[in-house]
C-alpha cells in the first residue's frame, strides 16, 4: 500500500545513516515538492444517453504524476493511490442543442458526492460547456471519483471534441496531504 510521507521522531543516541536521511527528509521533502497531480481529457467523441447519470470517460492524460488512472480500463476513473484528500476539477462540452438541462457532478466509488452537482438550461446554436465544482474529496487507497453527468434533451446527445480545441471535456486533480 502507497503511504504519503511522514517525518521521523529521532530517539536520543540514535545513529544517523544516509538511509534514515533519504527515507525521512529527502524523500519527504521531494513529495512535499512534488504531490501527485492528475490531468486527462476527452478527445473521443461520448454518447450521453438522456436522463442517466453517465460517467465521463477520459482517454488521453495530459499528467499522472501517481499512476491513478488508466487509458485503457475504467477510463473515466481516478483512483487513489494515497490515502487522503484531493482537490477535483474539470468540465463537460456538448454539442449544441436547444432543450433540456444539463446537470455534472463528482461520484466516489459509484455513489454521488453530496453537495457537488450543478445544473445548466441548454443553449441554442453554440457548443454547451459547463464547469464542474471544484471540490475536495477525501479517499482510501483504492477509492476512485469520476466525472458524471446528465442531460435531458430527449435522446442521446454526444459530448463535444473538436483537436486542438478548448471544446474538450476535462478531469483534473491534485494531492493534499492536509
Amino acid at each position: 500500500m502507497a503511504t504519503v510521507p511522514v517525518t521521523r521522531t529521532w530517539v536520543a543516541g540514535e545513529v544517523v545513516t544516509a538511509t534514515h536521511f533519504n527515507t525521512n527528509i529527502r524523500d519527504v521533502l521531494n513529495y512535499l515538492l512534488a504531490p501527485p497531480i492528475f490531468r486527462a481529457r476527452q478527445t473521443v467523441a461520448q454518447s450521453v444517453s438522456n436522463s442517466t447519470d453517465t460517467v465521463i470517460t477520459f482517454t488521453t492524460e495530459d499528467v499522472d504524476s501517481a499512476g491513478g488512472h488508466s487509458v485503457s480500463v475504467n477510463t473515466s476513473r481516478y483512483t487513489y493511490v494515497y490515502p487522503g484528500w484531493m482537490r477535483h476539477s474539470g468540465g463537460i462540452c456538448y454539442v449544441s442543442n436547444a432543450t433540456g438541462i444539463r446537470l455534472l457532478d463528482w461520484a466516489k466509488n459509484g455513489t454521488g458526492v453530496e453537495g457537488t452537482r450543478t445544473i445548466l438550461p441548454a443553449i441554442s446554436g453554440f457548443v454547451h460547456s459547463m464547469a464542474a465544482r471544484t471540490e475536495f474529496i477525501f479517499g482510501n487507497v483504492g477509492d476512485y471519483v469520476e466525472l458524471r453527468s446528465l442531460q435531458s434533451s430527449g435522446g442521446a446527445l454526444n459530448t463535444s471534441v473538436v483537436a486542438g480545441s478548448v471544446e474538450q471535456s476535462s478531469f483534473n486533480s491534485k494531492f493534499d496531504s492536509n
